[in-house]
């Protein structure tokens, strides 16, 4: 397929069919009162427990504004999805940390965003897979 002059419309089209998917997840387990960013937030935080976590991690690895952050962290502390922990060497500096809650959250809900990503890469094979990954990665460091 040849995107042409229409790759940005092609990619909001695509952008917004995986919002609605996720929000399919979250209303089907709307006991956890997460919502898609949170579920990815922890599972970051799963993928990385043997590193420090701080705000700004979270704001780079997921291109979301500092105040868009803290407004996101606040809402799961409050639900207990982490907590934030000062670190001996800087006081302004606190690590975030898992709640058993969020792994619970990640053991529950996870599975079913790994078979909405089954179902994205229905058809492709690994290389083509690695190649859109790749071209992916260039198209947000070249708008970063």
């Amino acid at each position: 397929m040849d995107c042409g002059e229409n790759v940005v419309f092609q990619i909001r089209t695509v952008s917004n069919l995986i919002k609605r998917r996720m929000k399919e997840i979250v209303r089907k387990n709307h006991e956890y009162n997460v919502t898609g960013i949170h579920i990815h937030i922890a599972k970051y935080l799963i993928e990385n427990q043997d590193k420090e976590i701080f705000q700004k991690n979270i704001e780079e690895e997921f291109c979301i504004r500092r105040s868009t952050v803290t407004a996101i962290l606040n809402l799961m502390e409050k639900n207990n999805i982490i907590k934030r922990e000062r670190v001996d060497y800087d006081a302004r500096l606190k690590k975030i940390v898992l709640t058993e809650k969020a792994k619970e959250i990640n053991k529950n809900i996870y599975h079913q965003i790994l078979d909405m990503e089954k179902v994205i890469f229905k058809g492709l094979d690994e290389q083509e897979i690695k190649n859109f990954c790749k071209v992916l990665e260039k198209i947000k460091n070249n708008i970063n």
